[in-house]
Order: structure tokens, then sequence, then C-alpha cells
């Protein structure tokens, strides 16, 4: 599929990306981003540019987004909600440019936060693993402990006592830095004993680090779910599904309508009952979820997507 995205003239349509930590190749929410970019340059219908920026601090990253934004970049992407503030702030002073702000809570004029019902997701996510794995406790390993992730833990707690109301749920994270989802060797470390204290399952949302926690399931021969890309992959046979945000469809719907002069400021949620949210099934996990785990997910989808958890 394709966009329209009219008559722009034979000018360059420059594209910034400012990455989360642990830039490209992160096997989740960077590259995800990067593909619905590319996915652009590809089939977007313009002379698309792409400008990667991977920051290694959240100071870097306020600098990268100031050169992209004084560069005349067309649309920045921002691939953190951690610069938030200073993306609003950007925006006022360059008023041509279109912000899109992953993760984001508040937009504006000229800055589209996009985001997605955490809370509600998680939850899908404590059903599938307690519909799928019912004996054991269970745990929640997050990257950067920001809103965004506490939602999601809180729903996945919820979601497991749906299934099994006296079960553990363990909650840990990585740091309240930038920098937090890339200590792989605390991520690891906090896996292993985590498996240790009894946790037949984690929800691992560490961000760079879920490859390498989903090498710690496989070598105490127990299961994880992973978080933002398809990562059932990673150890086959050990990630029981994965909590899939379509960022890259996401991205690419908003750039073509920049591209076509149609951007809009604002706040878009996705929809939970939409495509845009999905817990991939392949080869990779089949035989790791079962059809009545299945079944029970998509119940609480359809309830949750009616009115929220709980409702």
């Amino acid at each position: 599929m394709s966009c329209t995205c009219g008559d722009r003239g034979a000018g360059v349509f420059n594209v910034a990306v400012v990455t989360d930590a642990g830039g490209l190749g992160d096997k989740g929410k960077n590259d995800m981003v990067w593909r619905g970019c590319q996915r652009f340059v590809e089939d977007g219908g313009v002379g698309a540019e792409v400008e990667n920026y991977e920051p290694a601090t959240e100071a870097e990253g306020r600098e990268f987004l100031k050169k992209a934004s004084e560069a005349g970049a067309e649309a920045v992407i921002v691939a953190s909600p951690v610069w938030e503030g200073y993306v609003h702030a950007l925006a006022r002073d360059h008023p041509e440019t279109a912000y899109l702000l992953v993760g984001g809570t508040r937009g504006s004029e000229r800055v589209k936060a996009l985001t997605f019902p955490a809370r509600e997701a998680g939850y899908m996510m404590g059903v599938a693993a307690a519909a799928s794995v019912p004996a054991g406790n269970y745990a929640f390993l997050g990257g950067r402990s920001d809103a965004e992730t506490r939602a999601l833990a809180a729903g996945f707690a919820e979601g497991v006592r749906s299934e099994k109301p006296s079960s553990r749920v363990a909650e840990v994270y990585l740091g309240e830095e930038f920098e937090a989802p890339v200590d792989i060797a605390a991520a690891t470390a906090r896996a292993a004993a985590l498996f240790e204290e009894g946790a037949a399952v984690i929800f691992a949302a560490a961000g760079p680090a879920n490859a390498d926690v989903a090498a710690v399931a496989k070598d105490h021969d127990k299961l994880i779910i992973g978080y933002e890309s398809n990562q059932n992959y990673l150890e086959r046979g050990y990630v029981i599904t994965s909590l899939n945000i379509r960022w890259d469809d996401v991205l690419f719907e908003e750039l073509c309508l920049v591209a076509a002069g149609k951007f809009a400021g604002g706040t878009r949620e996705l929809d939970l009952a939409s495509d845009h949210i999905c817990y991939p099934i392949d080869d990779n996990n089949r035989s790791l979820i079962p059809a009545a785990a299945v079944e029970k997910i998509e119940a609480a989808r359809q309830r949750l997507a009616a009115g929220g958890v709980g409702g």
C-alpha cells in the first residue's frame, strides 16, 4: 500500500529520526520506527530522505533534536518521551516542522503525541502469561521506569491475577535514567534472579536488553513475553508471544499525512482492537500459546476495548 502525497514539486522531503536508548539494532521500538521510515522512502510517493540520530545520553538527544530542527527537517520523529517538554519548546521556534512523538502524552499544534493504552495492553499480556503457563509465579522486567512502562506493568499484574488471583507478580526496573535500557549486565542479572525466585514467565519490556533476557530464559528453561516488535524469534521455544506495537505502520501513516500537507497535531492513541496492537503467533511460538489462551486474550481485548481495565 502506498500513500498519495499530492504535488509537492521536485524538492526532497527531509525526515529526521532521534532514536531512544540503544539506537538501531535494538530489535524493538527503534527498529520498528526505522522500518516505518524506510517504508515511507520506498512507498510514500515522494523523494524522501531520512537522517538518523542515535544519542547515547538524554542531553545528546536534545542536541540532535535541535540540530535536526535547525537543519529544516519537515518531519522529526522523536522515539522517546524523555524529550517531550523539549520538543514542545522546539515546536514553538520551528512552526514549519512536524514533530511525531512516540510514547508522548501531550500534543500541540505542531506536535503529534503517539501513544497506546499501555495498561490495557499489559493486561492482555498478563492473561497470555497466566493462561499459557498456569503453574508458578510471574514477573515484569522494565527498562526505564517511566509512566508508560509502569502502566504496562500494572496492567500485566492485573491480567495475571484475573486468571490466577493468588499469584505473585514481581515488578523490577533497570533504572530511571535515559541509559537504563542498555544496561545488559543489570538486565541479565535481574532476569536470572527473577527466574530463580520462582517466576515461570517474565514480561520483558527491557528495551535493547530483551534479546539477552530471552537467552537467560533459555538457560533457566523458563519463558518470556517480548515487547514492541515481534520478538518470538529471539530464542525459539522460549518466547510465548510478543506485545507488538506497530510503530512502523503508524509512522508510515503519519509521514504520509505530513507529506500531503494534512498534518494535525494533538494526541493519537492507538486502538486496542486494531492491528496496530497485536501478539504474533507464528512458527516460533505456536506450540507455546494454546488455543484456549488465545480465546481468553481475545475476550479480554474485547472487554478492555469497550471499557478499559476492569470494564
